[in-house]
């Protein structure tokens, strides 16, 4: 069984830094079995950016009615009624995005953005500079906590996660100028400042397939694609946390080459 001390021991041998910041993407189970479980886990991620460095994840919302209001698509009255409000101190994380992160929002001192889609939650130094603000409209692309995990040179962690997690790619999308890019818009219940529920429409980047190309059943999207890419010349780090194999990347590094990549397509 791996222990907190023995996580630490690997995360500094992968290389990870004290002052780091760093946005994790993990699979427990590729982990393993850790004395302490998940909180083991944090507490060692923790313990290895030390306490002038900056953890981050994708939590999202496990109730964001996303799909049910895709494109046009309409809750009736009664669902709309019935539909918890996102509030970031309460909500639960999507647990398709790693269970890590719902350990991570319940961290003491961990603050979590407002946009409840595409909701992260961070924990240190840097937390509120991440978080605040996340507005509808500004999910993935300018403006939201990845643009900023970017500016202050963040890394990204594949702990056991696969490449089709890099989320920052989806940043990279954003930002790139190509023509095609998909538009999706999807409505989300918020708490106004009386504390009513407001159903809110918002517009934004398609994060489930930038261009047609990258949004075809049973085809790897753009996120999968530039990752793959990118770690095939070798500019990561890779290694075993766990037993977990694991990637670390720097977030600007693979975003210019996102960006590049998108921009030289036919």
């Amino acid at each position: 069984m791996h222990t907190e001390t023995s996580l630490v021991s690997d995360l500094v041998r992968l290389g990870i830094r004290p002052g780091d910041l760093v946005m994790v993407h993990a699979s427990l189970k590729a982990v393993g079995a850790v004395d302490g479980g998940a909180r083991a886990v944090v507490a060692a991620l923790r313990a290895a950016v030390g306490p002038e460095g900056t953890l981050m994840g994708y939590a999202s919302w496990d109730r964001s009615p996303y799909e049910e209001t895709l494109n046009g698509a309409r809750l009736d009255e009664d669902e709309r009624w019935a539909w918890p409000p996102f509030d970031p101190a309460t909500s639960g994380t999507y647990r398709g995005f790693g269970l890590l992160n719902q350990f991570l929002v319940e961290t003491p001192g961990a603050r979590r953005s407002a946009h409840p889609d595409a909701s992260m939650v961070a924990v240190g130094p840097l937390a509120a500079t991440l978080t605040e603000p996340h507005r509808l409209g500004e999910a993935l692309g300018k403006g939201s906590p990845l643009e900023r995990l970017v500016e202050n040179r963040g890394r990204v962690l594949l702990l056991g996660a696969p490449l089709d997690s890099v989320t920052v790619l989806h940043y990279a999308e954003a930002i790139a100028d190509i023509p095609g890019k998909r538009r999706v818009s999807y409505e989300m219940p918020m708490l106004d400042p009386d504390g009513q529920v407001v159903w809110q429409r918002a517009e934004d980047f398609d994060s489930n397939g930038i261009l047609d190309r990258f949004a075809v059943d049973g085809q790897p999207d753009a996120v999968e694609t530039i990752a793959t890419a990118y770690v095939a010349l070798g500019r990561h780090r890779e290694g075993v946390v766990g037993a977990a194999h694991c990637h670390l990347i720097e977030a600007r590094d693979i975003v210019a080459f996102g960006v590049a990549y998108l921009e030289a397509l036919d």
